[in-house]
């Protein structure tokens, strides 16, 4: 949360949905630093338009796998409802692989939590090894990436100009 407020540096907001499901997700235990989450966004932007509710089902669909409970991708979803519809020019920031493809496919700017941590690196907010922390905290070194799996290789990619490879 403390690398959120940084990178959020007062100018960042979610939506209703995205703020519900951290509440949710605050009560569990290892999560209780979410309930911070409203003093880094603020006021959660709300569903204003039949354009912003009817993109956000069109999108939730889009979003969704057969056999998803369907409250899968709401959040997500509405996100992208409401950056679509207001053009608001802001980056997405997920770690969902669907969402990631929908906004790579919409050329919506968006970013993941291995962009912030390197981009923090970049910009001398964190050093390499801070940066691997937090990866060992988010349990990253088991995630979809093999480059990053290893913290030779995770310092490696953190200097190198690449971004990572996107498969849905």
């Amino acid at each position: 949360m403390d690398l959120l407020e940084l990178v959020a540096a007062g100018r960042a907001t979610w939506c209703y949905t995205v703020s519900q499901e951290c509440a949710k997700s605050s009560r569990v235990t290892g999560l209780e630093q979410l309930s911070l989450a409203p003093q880094i966004f603020g006021e959660p932007l709300m569903l204003e338009t039949n354009a912003e509710y009817r993109d956000t089902q069109t999108f939730r669909a889009q979003l969704s796998k057969p056999g998803d409970r369907s409250s899968a991708n709401l959040g997500e979803a509405e996100s992208l409802a409401i950056m679509t519809n207001r053009g608001l020019g802001a980056t997405f920031v997920t770690d969902d692989n669907g969402a990631l493809g929908f906004a790579i496919t919409h050329s919506i700017k968006h970013l993941t939590t291995w962009d912030l941590l390197k981009l923090l690196v970049r910009a001398d907010k964190l050093t390499r090894d801070e940066a691997w922390e937090y990866v060992v905290i988010l349990k990253g070194h088991h995630r979809r990436y093999m480059e990053l799996r290893a913290q030779t290789s995770f310092f490696a990619w953190l200097e190198s100009p690449l971004g990572l490879r996107f498969s849905p």
